[in-house]
């Protein structure tokens, strides 16, 4: 690593403060599943694979 990412890293008081590079804002065949899959997770599933098969039929 360079001693900047070392330095980014060591700085951030918040994990949020490291989402600050360029692919933040690119859009996500998840988009339109984003709020579902937020209501989710903060209701207890965390399972990757569970929630993928949630989604699936939604499109």
């Amino acid at each position: 690593m360079t001693y900047r990412t070392v330095e980014q890293l060591a700085d951030a008081q918040t994990p949020e403060e490291l989402f600050t590079d360029q692919w933040q804002n690119r859009p996500s065949v998840l988009d339109e599943c984003k709020t579902y899959l937020d209501d989710r997770w903060a209701e207890g599933c965390t399972n990757a694979w569970k929630l993928w098969e949630e989604i699936v039929p939604l499109g």
